[in-house]
């Protein structure tokens, strides 16, 4: 299964995210899944970043977006998760302790799934 894997990255230690980044990918190989997107790449613009994320969204078989850190904006995650709901994708979100996201009606809109955690999340994707 391929995942595309959206988190926060905007005003955050870049270090904190990759180590983040790889915490996800060891928890979702262990269970089969491969997270096919990284902008770490070198981009030269934003276009061409966003344009890569487009096509890794179009790649992917679900979108999960871990918006557990609060009070964050998560501006990037949410275009995502649209893009990725209008694309057919089946979109999951982690939400940890930021329980207040789970009364948004836009994003519930467009997502499939809301769990607290990895394990809650796994479990139901089987």
């Amino acid at each position: 299964m391929l995942v595309y894997y959206a988190r926060a990255v905007d005003s955050r230690d870049w270090d904190e995210v990759q180590s983040e980044r790889s915490r996800a990918i060891g928890i979702l190989s262990a269970h089969g899944m491969e997270v096919i997107n990284d902008f770490s790449d070198g981009f030269t613009s934003d276009k061409e970043l966003v344009e890569s994320q487009l096509s890794n969204l179009r790649k992917c078989d679900i979108l999960i977006a871990d918006l557990s850190i609060p009070d964050h904006p998560y501006i990037g995650c949410i275009g995502e998760i649209i893009y990725a709901h209008q694309f057919g994708k089946r979109v999951y979100i982690i939400y940890g302790d930021c329980d207040k996201i789970l009364k948004r009606p836009w994003l519930s809109y467009h997502v499939d799934g809301f769990f607290k955690g990895y394990e809650e999340l796994l479990d139901y994707i089987g």
